[in-house]
């Protein structure tokens, strides 16, 4: 008989959370997506070139419609008060006859009289007759009092605004004394009319308004496209940077369209290339680190069993294989020192401890360790004579430095198994060569000979050392700011260099001989 398993009240509640809370972070992610394609480089430039729209249309209703009218007030003042002060200057003149006051009147739309001293009236013209307040019959202008009021002025200037009660339109009137106020040669009035702008504003806002709605539309068309166009480069360069931080170190950035970012894409495109070399370098690090310690840890395997299995109760071969496991696992030891002490230097955890001494005895004193190597192998090492000179530093890191680019040239040293030590002295520094008679070093590949992930490709299994040495003088020589380098020839040999500065300077300027 079967039987159907209903679920607890619990499993249902733990159910119906689990469903609002998908829920809920699906909203979430909505939410985050559309604020983030509304801070993209796209929508940001999109939305300040619209602001930037706007506000140029709002400044321009403002200009247009809001203070037209005060602006054309403004402009038919300063137009009546320039035609006045004109007509005082050139009123003496003897060639200002009244068909060039008549021109003036008409060009200017204006109504000018002019009267003596008396109040007689010595030339009067009028555009049209509505215009005129102060002409003929239909003047409604007192003239005497208007004389009156800009005799009463502070500089013999009087204006004002006013109704034609006619046609029920404003004029400005303007009064302007000729000579002075004390001693007046005469008058000149002048009248014109101001229009009403009603009819014109809105003639103005419907203009507007079309262009406001054309300007928006282009706008949007015009923002949209150069939101795109400036941000397409960005967002390559983005998908681009994507794929590298997920491993992909050939990607090619690709910038072109601005400048700035051309020189990003460069920049990004070196930078990925460098990546993948140091990738490429820390693979196969990793992979001569893992042979390097799986050697030594398999023959102290192997001769580990040997001696239970075969040599166990045999004293001379249990002496051989036990020699092999000693030799084999000082060498485990050495590449573990020299990793950790690579770490420490690249880390800066270890303080320099520096001192004085003297060069050319340290140098001495670290040839004394290849008296065997030499006697057995058949070495021949060359020492350059040199005087004493002192030198501050850190004495136990370069004694490391000496050991260890004398080994690089041990390993590298080619048939005739010479290696050369010597110094050469100009001036406050003393430059230390270590050259070796090998193989020598391809050009395009001395710039990585120093780099913690490079090895050679000719590179043979050392005679001395882990292979870390060449890592561990560049870091000892940038601690103590020292010039470093390497010359080499192909075929010839290499030279690997080092200078350090003089304490003393009792000696003169000299190049150390290389003697056997």
């Amino acid at each position: 008989m079967e039987t159907n398993s209903v679920p607890n009240h619990e499993e249902l509640r733990t159910e119906k959370n689990n469903i609002r809370n998908d829920r809920k972070n699906r909203r979430q992610e909505k939410r985050n997506h559309l604020k983030s394609r509304f801070r993209s480089l796209k929508a940001t430039v999109w939305l300040y070139f619209i602001i930037f729209i706007i506000s140029i249309l709002v400044l321009m209703w403002i200009v247009f419609v809001f203070s037209l009218e005060k602006t054309y007030k403004y402009m038919k003042t300063d137009s009546i008060v320039l035609t006045a002060n004109y007509i005082v200057e050139q009123w003496s003149r003897d060639d200002f006859t009244t068909d060039t006051l008549d021109r003036l009147a008409y060009d200017n739309d204006m109504c000018v009289t002019i009267q003596d001293s008396y109040g007689r009236t010595m030339y009067s013209y009028d555009v049209m007759a509505k215009n005129c307040l102060i002409h003929g019959t239909q003047g409604i202008i007192n003239l005497p009092k208007l004389r009156s009021m800009v005799l009463e002025s502070e500089n013999g200037i009087y204006y004002t605004e006013l109704e034609n009660t006619r046609f029920k339109n404003d004029m400005l009137m303007f009064g302007m004394v000729i000579g002075s106020k004390d001693d007046p040669e005469g008058y000149v009035f002048l009248n014109t009319s101001l229009e009403p702008l009603d009819s014109t504003v809105e003639i103005i806002k419907s203009q507007m308004f079309m262009i406001s709605v054309t300007v928006l539309i282009l706008g949007f068309g015009v923002s949209f496209f150069l939101s795109k166009l400036i941000s397409t480069p960005i967002v390559r360069i983005t998908r681009s940077a994507e794929k590298m931080g997920q491993g992909d170190y050939n990607v090619s950035f690709n910038g072109k369209g601005y400048t700035e970012t051309e020189q990003l894409a460069d920049t990004l495109n070196y930078a990925s290339s460098e990546i993948g070399k140091v990738d490429a370098l820390r693979r196969d690090l990793m992979a001569n680190i893992s042979h390097d310690l799986r050697t030594p840890l398999t023959m102290v395997k192997a001769y580990a069993e040997m001696i239970r299995d075969l040599s166990g109760d045999n004293p001379q071969k249990r002496e051989e294989h036990i020699n092999v496991i000693i030799e084999e696992s000082d060498r485990l030891a050495a590449l573990v020192n020299d990793i950790l002490d690579l770490s420490k230097l690249e880390n800066k955890t270890e303080e320099l401890n520096l001192s004085e001494f003297c060069l050319n005895d340290k140098i001495n004193d670290v040839m004394t360790r290849y008296t065997l190597l030499s006697e057995q192998k058949g070495y021949k090492f060359y020492v350059g004579e040199a005087p004493d000179i002192t030198v501050r530093a850190d004495i136990i890191k370069i004694e490391q430095v000496l050991y260890n680019l004398i080994n690089n040239a041990v390993n590298y040293s080619g048939d005739s198994k010479e290696i050369y030590i010597m110094q050469i002295i100009k001036g406050k520094r003393v430059r230390i060569n270590v050259t070796d008679t090998g193989p020598g070093i391809e050009k395009e590949l001395m710039p990585l000979i120093f780099d913690r992930y490079y090895r050679g490709e000719k590179t043979k299994r050392e005679v001395i050392g882990t292979g870390l040495g060449l890592s561990i003088v560049k870091q000892i020589l940038i601690r103590h700011g020292f010039d470093f380098g390497v010359q080499s020839e192909l075929g010839v040999g290499s030279t690997f260099w080092f200078e350090m500065d003089i304490i003393s300077d009792a000696f003169r300027e000299s190049e150390v001989q290389v003697v056997e």
